[in-house]
């Protein structure tokens, strides 16, 4: 035997409605907590982006400033080899003039 179908009332079609509402109403509220909580903690990487960057400039301009450094050190000691070779060339040249052996 086939069901017989209920009769739907405007009071229970109110009802439903009003009960749907209610449920959507409560899934925003939720999706808004939600998109609070993921602004709060968009902002907090904001900030530590913020600090990393300018802790990673003030190291690489540190390292920039040594590695100058290194390299005026390093031009004045090849300096002072090219001295150093000359004068050995010099020497060599004497000795060899003088005819003095090592």
């Amino acid at each position: 035997m086939p069901k017989a179908k209920a009769k739907i009332t405007l009071d229970h079609l109110a009802q439903m409605s009003q009960r749907e509402f209610t449920s959507i109403h409560d899934e925003v509220k939720g999706v808004k907590e939600e998109v609070k909580g993921v602004k709060e903690e968009v902002k907090i990487l904001r900030e530590d982006i913020g600090i990393l960057r300018n802790d990673m400039e003030a190291g690489f301009q540190s390292v920039s400033s040594s590695m100058r450094m290194i390299i005026e050190q390093l031009n004045e000691i090849r300096a002072e080899l090219v001295d150093q070779h000359d004068l050995r060339s010099r020497v060599e040249r004497l000795e060899k003039k003088m005819e003095l052996r090592r």
